[in-house]
């Protein structure tokens, strides 16, 4: 197979031959977790002192393929050896720009009520690294309240926006990428994670872990927005079968309407212990990862999933969404994790749509 090359930058010169090896994780695993910061660790060669030319907030870049994601230094962590030194070798951590937004505090800043992710490019697009930005794909389809004196992290409002939208974002070299939540069905690959791939847009899992009953489970859900009293909603058949299996969020919902419409709605989605989360391993040793990697980069993030159940020849197929994904790097491969939900999770039924399908209309009619 064609293996991944890779380039790494250090304000913008090839530092390669620096490099021993790297490791990178961006998103998160279940649609339950928060965004947090990706984070790039570095180990390089430090026997003449390269480590010296590192400084807070260095941009390093990663390239391989059409893909490229821009993070920034942290921290260095020296490692000196005795004697000559020759051996000497440091780690450079570095995080990205949600890492950087979760260092940016505001105090009483005043929010205007407006669709989700449109007041968070409004309110803080302008405390944004430089050269760096947010990038929406439609502002959102649900409304967040004002707030007249927000003190925080960016990062934490935006998460408590995205938690009220139930939309889903992406890092792409200078900017944070937030689609609303009727945004992301439109944003199919044609990549699929089969365990026997054949074709360029299909990649061959050394591993998978089918996860079922798992954490993201619901029969009951409360809401607590800031405008209104706790909004609840109670999946009665699910708590009869299961008993309670609940969750609680804190969202910024503008009504007591939106509210309760957001807990029914996680009652209706989640409501079904069988739906199936993915975590996929591959690499670059029994795959060509370069059309995997445009997708992502080109966030395309809906993939498909083929799988068997120990003991049964039926080949079984499952749309869902990469909530997030690791690797790590040395001299001879290139080795993922991908982390995925079920798209049903994200987005609402609609009756003509690429992905879930289109109504049949010789057996329905109006």
């Amino acid at each position: 197979m064609t293996q991944l090359v890779w380039t790494i930058e250090r304000n913008g010169t090839d530092i390669t031959s620096q490099i021993q090896s790297m490791s990178y994780s961006t998103g998160r695993q279940t649609q339950f977790d928060s965004w947090s910061p990706g984070s790039l660790v570095l180990s390089i060669r430090n026997d003449a002192g390269q480590a010296d030319a590192y400084n807070l907030n260095d941009t390093i870049g990663i390239f391989a393929y059409t893909f490229e994601q821009e993070l920034f230094v942290q921290e260095v962590l020296y490692n000196d050896l005795g004697g000559a030194g020759a051996g000497s070798t440091a780690t450079i951590i570095c995080t990205d720009l949600l890492g950087r937004i979760g260092r940016t505090q505001v105090f009483e800043e005043s929010l205007a009520s407006a669709a989700t992710l449109t007041q968070i490019n409004t309110e803080f697009n302008g405390l944004m690294p430089a050269s760096t930005t947010f990038s929406l794909a439609g502002g959102g389809s649900s409304i967040a309240a004002a707030d007249s004196s927000y003190t925080g992290t960016v990062l934490n409002r935006l998460n408590l926006n995205m938690v009220t939208e139930q939309g889903w974002l992406a890092l792409t070299s200078n900017a944070i990428w937030l689609y609303g939540r009727s945004d992301v069905s439109a944003l199919t690959s044609t990549i699929t994670f089969a365990r026997n791939a054949s074709g360029s847009y299909q990649m061959g899992y050394s591993d998978i872990k089918r996860i079922a009953l798992g954490q993201n489970y619901l029969n009951t859900c409360t809401v607590i927005p800031p405008v209104a009293a706790q909004q609840n909603s109670t999946s009665s058949g699910g708590v009869a079968t299961y008993g309670y299996y609940g969750a609680e969020f804190a969202t910024v919902d503008n009504s007591a309407t939106q509210a309760k419409d957001f807990a029914q709605w996680q009652v209706q989605s989640r409501d079904d212990p069988d739906e199936l989360s993915f975590q996929i391993s591959l690499s670059d040793t029994a795959n060509n990862l370069d059309n995997l990697m445009s997708s992502i980069y080109d966030t395309r993030p809906v993939v498909t999933v083929s799988y068997k159940k120990p003991g049964d020849a039926t080949t079984y197929t499952s749309s869902q969404i990469i909530q997030g994904w690791s690797m790590s790097v040395t001299p001879s491969a290139t080795y993922m994790d991908i982390f995925t939900s079920p798209l049903t999770y994200t987005n609402f039924f609609i009756l003509d749509d690429a992905t879930f399908g289109v109504l049949n209309t010789s057996r329905l009619g109006w």
